[in-house]
């Protein structure tokens, strides 16, 4: 099943996540796109549905959620999509 809407972008930065606890967790970035990202999960005790926030290079938290976790790796979508020129720069990191 097919679970992306947007566009992927690869990435190579880490990302803040923080659980609602307030406990914070740094992830690698595997992908991204306006609506969330994928991130390198192997450190990461979560599951599906869990709210977090998600700190990306060079912006504020951002509210999100898990929604699937697979292969060592989770899906992450945002509450709010990202903007497109925030996504473009984002992108340019990876480079």
């Amino acid at each position: 099943m097919e679970r992306r809407q947007n566009d992927r972008f690869a990435a190579n930065y880490s990302a803040e996540v923080r659980y609602r606890s307030g406990m914070k967790l740094q992830l690698p970035v595997l992908d991204i796109s306006l609506g969330g990202c994928m991130v390198d999960a192997r450190s990461w005790s979560i599951r599906p549905g869990e709210a977090v926030s998600v700190k990306l290079p060079g912006l504020g938290f951002q509210p999100a959620e898990v929604i699937w976790i697979e292969d060592q790796r989770a899906g992450i979508a945002f509450e709010e999509p990202l903007y497109e020129p925030t996504l473009e720069h984002l992108s340019r990191l990876a480079a």
